[in-house]
């Protein structure tokens, strides 16, 4: 069969590759081409296009993007004339692929959506776009297929496949020992994302935070990865740039070993929010978007709903009520990230509490095998 896959970013690249393995295993001969990035071409998937190291956050992001957008669409939609797929997998990427989906239907292609666009938090109009264009979606989220199949979409609950992919290779002890860290000593991951406006806009936030915290806490650690899709000379730039940082271990990869290790985590929302619940990390969510684009989001959701009532990090959605703490738009700020960590780090029973409601979370996302499910599918 040929396969056009379409992933847009980092995460959707890294889901794609292992969609692909497992999908070699059931159809050997696949012929598998489409849009993503260096893993899934490590996988011998054809990309015709990397979206990866440009993807973007934000309705006015996307809106500057619109005519790249569009003439990908119309590119894809020609190369369909000359090599017709099978099947069209959309990967993640909602808006852009939501509109791929329905040019494919248009051409009676099938399609499977797995990493669905979050119509729950973007009103129903989006929903009632799915159930119109996409043939069946491999739910990886307990309430993701409760809330598609009230829009009469062919929903497959398959668990999310970080659950086969998230594990650490190093110990808590041998990884704080390998970067000097004593064990009496407070951990802490700063993880501001794997997207450039993410780095630009959460970064300065965390390093205040950072300053804040090691005042009241000062055996506290602070480490920080840096994101393969992330120039490292920026971030080292702006951490020259900041003021009476405490120190900062600046590493390469290990982000899972640093999760285990981490006491506490300040995360950017996202699919690395999901990791930190599956590895056990107490955390703080934070997250901020152009101010515009914020406002449209709101604009978009019921009118009534409350600042308050909102969530957008991935433990609380699954959780269905607030496990970890969440700190979006103006509200995500250096002393207001820091309030909520010193008061963490002197209540080690809250932390624990937090592990233990995380740990109902991975539980509640298995079991394991999730792309052999889709791929069998």
């Amino acid at each position: 069969m040929k396969y056009f896959i379409s992933a847009g970013e980092h995460s959707g690249d890294m889901h794609a590759a292992a969609l692909v393995r497992s999908l070699r295993q059931v159809d050997p001969e696949a012929e598998v081409y489409g849009m993503g990035g260096p893993l899934m071409a490590a996988e011998g998937v054809e990309i015709l296009h990397d979206p990866t190291s440009q993807s973007t956050i934000g309705f006015i992001e996307v809106i500057k993007n619109y005519r790249r957008f569009k003439g990908l669409l119309k590119y894809f939609e020609s190369v369909w004339e000359k090599r017709r797929p099978d099947l069209v997998i959309w990967v993640d990427f909602g808006g852009f692929n939501l509109a791929l989906a329905q040019r494919a239907r248009e051409k009676d292609i099938p399609v499977l959506c797995i990493f669905s666009p979050s119509a729950w938090a973007y009103g129903k109009k989006r929903a009632v776009k799915m159930s119109q264009s996409v043939t069946r979606l491999a739910a990886v989220l307990p309430f993701e297929a409760e809330f598609y199949r009230s829009y009469g979409l062919d929903v497959v609950p398959v668990g999310h496949p970080l659950i086969d992919r998230v594990k650490s290779n190093q110990s808590r002890e041998d990884y704080r020992k390998q970067l000097g860290i004593h064990d009496e000593s407070q951990l802490i991951a700063l993880l501001p994302g794997s997207r450039r406006q993410e780095l630009e806009r959460l970064l300065p936030s965390l390093l205040e935070a950072a300053r804040i915290i090691s005042r009241k806490h000062p055996k506290a650690v602070f480490v920080l990865p840096v994101a393969p899709s992330l120039p490292i000379d920026n971030v080292k730039l702006m951490l020259k740039e900041a003021e009476e940082l405490p120190e900062i271990h600046l590493v390469n990869g290990g982000v899972y070993d640093l999760m285990s290790a981490a006491d506490l985590g300040l995360i950017s929302s996202g699919t690395a929010t999901l990791e930190a619940a599956i590895l056990g990390m107490p955390m703080v969510v934070i997250y901020k978007v152009n101010s515009l684009s914020y406002a449209i989001y709101m604009m978009l959701r019921n009118a009534k709903i409350q600042r308050e009532d909102i969530r957008v990090a991935l433990p609380n959605l699954v959780a269905g009520k607030d496990v970890v703490p969440e700190l979006l738009q103006e509200d995500c700020n250096g002393p207001a990230i820091a309030s909520i960590a010193n008061s963490l780090l002197d209540m080690p029973a809250e932390l624990e509490k937090m592990r233990t409601n995380l740990k109902m979370i991975q539980e509640s996302i298995g079991p394991s095998g999730v792309m052999d499910r889709v791929a069998q599918m």
